[in-house]
């Protein structure tokens, strides 16, 4: 695979391409704002966890978004009718919706 761009401007075109401001992306994706403030200015590249993780929320290929010259879209995951249905629904709500039940299943533990 050959790399033709970096992981920070990928990930600042799929920001720009998805209407997420750094905030949310950070939210979304549960990072420190600063380290994702270096990933964008070229001065920190993230390990593969955290590559994972961004391209998880972005729903993106993580090589692609890591930088090769690589399919922009993910390999499809087979889901069944009831994740399929959670996404259908997730995907309608507004975005302070969306992070209440972030933060609602992030903390469902917690309980």
């Amino acid at each position: 695979m050959e790399k033709i761009s970096t992981f920070g401007d990928r990930l600042r075109l799929m920001l720009n391409e998805k209407g997420l401001s750094q905030a949310d992306f950070c939210r979304l994706s549960d990072l420190d704002r600063s380290k994702v403030s270096k990933y964008l200015r070229g001065l920190k590249h993230p390990k593969i966890d955290t590559i994972r993780r961004c391209a998880a929320v972005l729903y993106v290929n993580p090589d692609w978004l890591e930088g090769y010259n690589v399919e922009k879209d993910p390999q499809p995951v087979a889901l069944s009718p009831l994740e399929n249905d959670l996404i259908l629904c997730f995907r309608s709500c507004d975005a302070a919706e969306k992070y209440a039940i972030l933060e609602f299943v992030k903390n469902r533990g917690a309980q």
